[in-house]
């Protein structure tokens, strides 16, 4: 376990040596999650107005069957029915790649910055230079596995809703897309932590090495990120619901961006750790 030692105490050095990008990066992720808290508060309002629209008007429907055999309509409201439901359609994808954007593009920038606390000193016209083959590696990275996941848990989760007898087969089917997250998620954070490097080839390579051939170790460093960002949010889900007290709030809120940066590091860290050892 000397590596997680050696992580830790890389990436506590590397934050005291670059105290204003640190701080930085915890502006950047409460802006991130301001964002999409006002994004989808947004978006929810004007989605359940469009799902009123439709369901407001069946609710008044004629569903008489002799009436409608009689040539009575069903409703008069088909037009307005129709106009909501592309309304929602285009809400929904709307916030969909809004949500996209903010998270490569902001996220995107976050990861980056906590890469650039592990390094040492370049020019900032380097930095830049290297910014961009960085983030083209994240996003092919978040696309290849996430892309693929959310649809095809979308079209399971339709399937077993539609044939399932049973909430109890549903309830085993959603654990089962929640495990998948989590390896979805681990095989994700090990390509962001291997995306500064210089070729394609050299990424993959690091990525599967990481992941699958050094998968005990990395294992490990994941786990106790998870527990350590777990705590913290639940310490936050326990004050929104037991206490009021609002600088309470904001002191638990700080603690949870700060353990999100500080996780980051460790983990950047940590996998260069790894690697440094293995390939010795």
């Amino acid at each position: 376990m000397s590596y997680l030692n050696r992580g830790w105490n890389n990436a506590f050095s590397s934050i005291k040596k670059h105290k204003g990008l640190f701080v930085l990066i915890i502006i950047l992720q409460i802006i991130f999650v301001a964002s999409s808290l006002a994004l989808g508060a947004q978006y929810l309002l004007k989605i359940l107005e469009n799902t009123q629209g439709i369901i407001g008007p069946l609710e008044n429907a004629n569903y008489d069957s002799q009436k409608i055999e009689q040539g009575e309509a069903f409703t008069p409201d088909y037009a307005s029915i129709y106009n909501s439901y592309q309304a929602m359609l285009k809400n929904v994808l709307v916030f969909m790649l809004c949500m996209a954007a903010l998270f490569l593009l902001l996220n995107g920038i976050i990861w980056l910055l906590s890469h650039w606390i592990m390094q040492e000193k370049k020019p900032w016209k380097v930095r830049i230079k290297e910014a961009l083959p960085f983030l083209l590696k994240a996003w092919a990275a978040i696309f290849i596995l996430l892309v693929p996941f959310k649809i095809a848990g979308y079209y399971i989760l339709l399937h077993f809703i539609r044939a399932s007898q049973s909430f109890s087969n549903l309830t085993v089917v959603l654990k089962g897309l929640l495990i998948a997250s989590f390896v979805i998620y681990y095989f994700l954070l090990v390509a962001l932590a291997v995306a500064p490097y210089s070729s394609w080839k050299k990424f993959v390579a690091k990525w599967a090495k990481l992941s699958v051939l050094q998968f005990q170790k990395t294992a490990v460093i994941f786990l106790i990120i998870m527990v350590a960002l777990l705590i913290s949010f639940a310490a936050l889900y326990a004050g929104t619901e037991y206490t009021e007290s609002v600088p309470l709030l904001l002191i638990l809120g700080s603690l949870c961006m700060i353990m999100l940066a500080v996780t980051r590091i460790f983990w950047i860290a940590s996998l260069q750790e790894i690697d440094t050892v293995s390939s010795r």
